[in-house]
């Protein structure tokens, strides 16, 4: 595929119809930052449950928005919610699932782009932010993976985490959900409010450990 920013996108998900985005215009009026984690999507082909990856969209407004999730090459994913709508100062993960993972597509960058509009059959685009996506080769051969390791390796087989970590979603979820320090007409307390820049953290640590309960 030609890198570069993406020229035919369509629509990806069960039962998305295809649709065009070629040449599509520029946001018109007050651009809403596109607040999306990772900021890239890379996939191992040899991922214990197959090739995928949560994609982490924020949602910074006071108001819902709709989204969508176009792609350069839809034949080789398939996207869980390809289009929907996010509630104000929330977060959705979307599940996206690489359907292709064959020798002939490790390292070939593809481009997902993500465009927030406005509610309503016919709202305006205020956002839109292009991610890469890429599959990396198993990091052993496909023949070895099967194998077990005769060598006892002594230790502890399983790790439980510490009661701080197993409750950091709940917090991080809950801390999304706090209204921002600009924002008036809050019941909340002046302390309970929050930076933009604090919000960002908490979806960023929200999206590591859904990705690391993802890969387990």
């Amino acid at each position: 595929m030609r890198r570069g920013a993406p020229q035919d996108q369509e629509l990806v998900g069960p039962g998305a119809p295809g649709r065009g985005s070629r040449g599509a215009p520029p946001p018109s009026g007050p651009v809403v930052p596109v607040l999306v984690f990772p900021p890239d999507l890379v996939f191992r082909a040899d991922q214990r449950s197959g090739p995928r990856q949560l994609l982490t969209l924020y949602n910074p407004t006071g108001a819902a928005l709709r989204f969508r999730v176009l792609c350069t090459a839809p034949a080789k994913y398939t996207v869980f919610d390809a289009e929907g709508y996010v509630k104000p100062q929330s977060c959705i993960d979307i599940v996206i699932r690489h359907v292709a993972p064959i020798p002939s597509h490790y390292d070939v960058q593809d481009r997902f782009r993500i465009e927030l509009s406005e509610e309503g059959a016919e709202g305006r685009v205020v956002g839109r932010k292009d991610i890469t996506s890429v599959l990396r080769a198993p990091a052993y051969p496909l023949e070895l993976q099967g194998l077990s390791d005769p060598t006892p390796h002594p230790g502890p087989s399983s790790w439980t985490a510490p009661p701080t970590a197993r409750h950091l979603p709940e917090i991080s979820v809950a801390f999304l959900l706090l209204p921002l320090q600009e924002e008036l007409g809050s019941q909340l307390p002046q302390i309970l409010h929050v930076s933009l820049g604090q919000k960002l953290v908490a979806a960023y640590i929200l999206g590591l450990l859904t990705m690391v309960f993802l890969r387990t």
